[in-house]
C-alpha cells in the first residue's frame, strides 16, 4: 500500500496551495479521538481546531469559530451527531458550508439515511472506510444547499 501525499492531491488556485482546511472533530471514543487526530493532521493542509466529545461541546464549538469541515460521529454518548449537523447548517450562510463527513458503525436502512442525508455531506463506516477520510476531507468540499422556500 503507497501513502498518499494529500498535499500534492489538494486542489491549488493560480499555483497558490490553500490555506490549512479547519477540522470540528466530534467523537466521544478517546481511542478513536487520538487515531482521528493524527490521521487528520498535516501541517499546512489539515488541522484539527478544536475537538468535542458531546453535543453541547460541538454547539459550543460551531458557535465559537468557522469551520471548514466536520467529522461528526453520529451517535455521542451524550446527545447526537445529527441534532449537530442540523445546528451547523443553520449556523453556516450557504456560501459558507462546510464539509460535514458523519462517522458511524450503525448499519442504517434507506430510510434513515435519506432523513439523514438532507443535512450531511457523507457518510463513511468508521471500521471499514476510515482510511478514506483523510482524502476526502482534504478534497472535498461542501455540495449541500438549503432546501428552496417552496419546499
Amino acid at each position: 500500500m503507497t501513502a498518499v501525499n494529500t498535499s500534492e492531491t489538494v486542489p491549488r488556485m493560480n499555483g497558490v496551495p490553500p490555506r490549512e482546511r479547519q477540522i470540528l472533530l466530534i467523537e466521544d471514543s478517546e481511542v478513536l479521538s487520538r487515531r482521528l487526530v493524527d490521521l487528520l493532521s498535516e501541517p499546512g493542509t489539515l488541522a484539527i481546531a478544536a475537538q468535542a466529545a458531546t453535543q453541547s461541546e460541538a454547539l459550543s464549538r460551531l458557535k465559537e469559530g468557522a469551520f471548514d469541515v466536520l467529522v461528526v460521529d453520529i451517535e455521542l454518548a451524550e446527545g447526537n451527531g445529527v441534532a449537530v449537523v442540523r445546528n451547523a447548517r443553520k449556523l453556516y450562510p450557504p456560501e459558507a458550508q462546510p464539509l460535514i463527513v458523519v462517522l458511524t458503525n450503525l448499519r442504517l436502512g434507506l430510510r434513515a439515511r435519506s432523513l439523514l442525508c438532507r443535512g450531511r455531506g457523507l457518510f463513511l463506516d468508521k471500521m471499514r472506510d476510515i482510511s478514506q477520510l483523510k482524502t476526502i476531507v482534504a478534497r472535498g468540499q461542501s455540495k449541500w444547499a438549503p432546501p428552496s422556500a417552496g419546499h
